[in-house]
């Protein structure tokens, strides 16, 4: 048979497009990078969570690790950005919530506006011990 004259019925994404990773996978790579973050070698998990996110772009969780590490980094421009967009993903998730209000402590223009929102979710039995803490840290 003639492979030139074969109809191909590729029935996946696009061209251009990559598969979304299995969520086990997603969970491995998450919890590599939080690990390369927590023991700050930050450029790694920075590499790991770009292909996290582009491999995954509907996962909010990669997006909230990689602002985290953004700001690690010192880049709250790049930071916000990566929260805003898994705040997009997530719109109910508190602790996309959570990662644009402390991207949004790095700006100064934004920082009042940012206390309200984590005294809101001080309250929060999943992220109400981190958004005291920072108020704490704030001196409110």
């Amino acid at each position: 048979m003639n492979p030139l004259a074969m109809k191909t019925s590729h029935q996946g994404p696009a061209a251009g497009e990559l598969p979304d990773l299995p969520a086990d996978v997603e969970d491995v790579i998450a919890c590599l990078a939080a690990a390369e973050l927590d023991a700050g070698r930050l450029e790694s998990a920075r590499a790991i969570l770009e292909g996290m996110v582009v491999a995954s772009p509907e996962e909010p969780r990669g997006w909230m690790l990689l602002s985290r590490t953004h700001r690690r980094l010192g880049q709250p421009l790049a930071a916000r950005f990566c929260a805003e967009v898994a705040l997009r993903l997530a719109p109910g998730d508190v602790e996309a919530r959570l990662a644009r209000v402390e991207s949004l402590l790095a700006l100064p223009q934004e920082r009042a506006g940012a206390r309200g929102d984590l005294a809101a979710l001080a309250g929060d039995a999943e992220v109400g011990e981190r958004a005291r803490a920072l108020l704490g840290a704030l001196g409110e």
